[in-house]
């Protein structure tokens, strides 16, 4: 058996995040990269690009559905969907650009 140093670490984790607008939806699974988060967690709304990097532009290939941290990096990306633009916004930070939106046509924001 290996000897290990213990430690404790702490995550801050705020309340869940409802960016869907109105029910139904398509999504796909990603695991993301390292250089997609700030500190520990990659916010829902974030514009995920191909290899699971944030793409706020024409590289975009979907939404990330919830907040996800750095420790389990798996997430859902939204392919079709109806989202709160307004929400996107304020819980990510940054408003999704629209080139962004272009290139998610089945993605509604509203």
């Amino acid at each position: 058996m290996a000897i290990q140093a213990m430690s404790v670490t702490e995550t801050k984790i705020t309340d869940e995040v409802q960016i869907l607008k109105r029910p139904g939806f398509e999504a796909i699974p990603i695991t993301l990269d390292s250089t997609a988060f700030t500190d520990g967690v990659c916010r829902a709304g974030a514009p995920i690009g191909a290899g699971g990097v944030i793409k706020n532009d024409k590289n975009c290939i979907g939404i990330l559905k919830e907040d996800v941290l750095q420790s389990r990096p798996q997430g859902t990306i939204l392919k079709k969907a109806y989202v709160r633009n307004d929400v996107i916004t304020s819980h990510y930070g940054t408003a999704i650009a629209d080139t962004a939106k272009a290139a998610l046509p089945m993605i509604v924001f509203e």
